[in-house]
């Protein structure tokens, strides 16, 4: 019998604008599919980003948000039809996405763990005994999160490209959907186009966790890693790290690397500024690790703390494109008409100001064949921490004083009630709003939050507010709907936040060889 297997084949696409890129806001990496790939397997593609921490002054440890990982560094997608133009769709805020993603969709994270760099808390919040939120990032401990910026034995930077793997979560190519092939032969090619983004977005400094588990944070503007005192007046050309709980594997795990410009603070003298020129764990006393530096100290300190004294957080990216071809043997007929339906979001944005009790978020959608309603918040003065980005953390309800959810849609409220989302309230209706919501983009929820000690009490994944609009193979027309969100708050807040809204739903690209490619929305 005659083998019937279709034949494939993965075919490598390097950007047409150059091939290693310097990671800043709004630089452009451009991939172009050609018609003659024919069909390929969206889904089953990949990127291929080779990525470089590039901290040539400081040489300061850093790594990939913990929740969105290598994704981080992709702020947003526009993909058109290569030979005519037209857009066909546009991922704002890929990475944001990204990072609601990987928290909600995966239970085991194993897996992207190890290609995309995702961090081992892979959510938005640990909670506290007092019921604190204490935003999670990437910590010295874990051998994942130090993957882009490991040190010697020695405290050594030993920076070089690391090689990781991700989908391009696109809805072109079906990834909220049922799989089928993406025909580029019929929308006459495709070209995407990748913005980067800033890496003080993308990449954070680490976290020392002591061995009791005690978090510090050592990045520019945090309190730093405490120290034994310094014994005297010019004597002391080191200070030594003296977390309370001890800390196993000091030399690798206290975050900082050898060429680090660092601010020691104490109580007795100024501010000093210095570079570390050694990390060992050889002849201190009970501290647990000393940073040596070349000009001793000129006051006895007390109290001493130690931190990074700069940000120069930086990256670089080779990326490549590796497309899954499918080759069938029988091309007649291919250059057809058709109409290629996807699931995809837009986006819309609106300011929350820190005075309002009240607040409707107007959605000025025109979306004909919606599924769903999600949006998310984040305080856009924490974009670029070093500890944590607000942009992937987001705020909770207890962040925002929120008490009050509603939806008003074509007219009518819904749901009839509104509900209150704080964890002592109504909590359990938000989440079931937005377990509803995620599941009609063909992708079903598998891990709501952590859930070990006070962390069971609290949202600990990033806070989305959801409604479902539509389900199976129905959607709701939103042309003419208005859609509102109706917040209430309890208390005003102390800055002001974005609201991050998508819009999900059915798009249609009707390809005709007469009246050429034209979008549906």
């Amino acid at each position: 019998m005659a083998n019937s297997a279709i034949p494939t084949k993965f075919t490598s696409l390097v950007p047409t604008n150059g091939n290693q890129f310097t990671g800043s806001k709004g630089t452009k990496v451009i991939f172009e599919l050609e018609p003659s790939l024919g069909y390929v397997k969206g889904r089953d593609s990949y990127l291929v980003l080779k990525v470089l921490n590039n901290d040539t002054s400081d040489r300061g440890r850093a790594m990939f948000n913990n929740m969105a990982g290598v994704s981080s560094i992709i702020s947003r997608v526009d993909i058109y039809s290569l030979k005519t133009g037209q857009h066909l769709e546009t991922m704002e805020n890929y990475n944001m996405w990204a990072a609601v993603e990987n928290q909600y969709f995966y239970d085991d994270k194993t897996n992207i763990q190890s290609l995309q760099g995702v961090g081992i808390d892979c959510f938005a919040n640990n909670i506290d005994s007092s019921g604190d939120e204490i935003p999670t990032g990437p910590q010295t401990r874990h051998v994942n999160d130090c993957v882009l910026s490991p040190v010697d034995k020695t405290g050594n930077p030993v920076y070089n490209y690391r090689v990781f793997t991700t989908p391009l979560k696109a809805g072109i190519f079906r990834w909220w959907d049922d799989e089928k092939l993406c025909p580029v032969l019929n929308l006459l090619g495709l070209r995407i186009e990748i913005t980067l983004e800033d890496p003080k977005v993308a990449l954070l400094n680490y976290t020392v966790v002591s061995d009791d588990g005690h978090t510090y944070s050592i990045g520019k503007g945090n309190v730093g890693l405490p120290c034994l005192d310094a014994t005297g007046a010019g004597t002391d050309a080191f200070v030594e790290v003296n977390l309370s709980g001890g800390l196993t594997g000091a030399v690798a795990n206290c975050g900082f690397a050898v060429g680090n410009s660092i601010t020691i603070e104490g109580t007795g003298g100024g501010d000093q500024v210095r570079t570390i020129t050694a990390i060992t764990t050889t002849g201190i006393t009970t501290g647990d690790v000393r940073l040596e530096f070349s000009t001793a100290l000129p006051d006895a300190l007390t109290a001493i703390t130690v931190k990074l004294t700069n940000d120069n957080r930086a990256y670089k990216v080779e990326p490549e494109f590796r497309v899954l071809q499918i080759m069938p043997q029988d091309m007649s007929g291919a250059m057809g008409g058709i109409d290629y339906e996807f699931t995809t979001y837009d986006m819309y944005f609106d300011t929350l100001f820190a005075s309002q009790r009240k607040h409707q978020v107007d959605i000025p959608t025109v979306q004909s064949r919606a599924l769903a309603i999600m949006s998310m918040f984040h305080d856009p003065s924490g974009e670029q921490g070093t500890r944590f980005s607000s942009l992937f953390t987001g705020a909770s309800p207890k962040t925002l004083k929120l008490d009050s959810v509603q939806y008003f849609i074509k007219g009518r409220l819904q749901p009839v009630r509104a509900y209150n989302p704080k964890p002592l309230k109504e909590k359990i209706i938000s989440e079931h709003e937005l377990v509803k919501a995620l599941t009609t983009i063909n992708k079903e929820p598998q891990d709501l939050g952590q859930s070990d000690q006070y962390n069971l009490n609290d949202y600990t994944n990033t806070y989305v507010v959801a409604r479902e609009l539509a389900r199976g193979n129905y959607f709701f027309d939103l042309t003419d709907a208005e859609p509102q969100i109706r917040l209430g708050f309890d208390a005003v807040r102390t800055s002001n936040f974005q609201v991050s809204t998508w819009v999900w739903s059915k798009r249609v690209v009707v390809a005709d060889p007469q009246q050429g490619i034209r979008v549906i929305l």
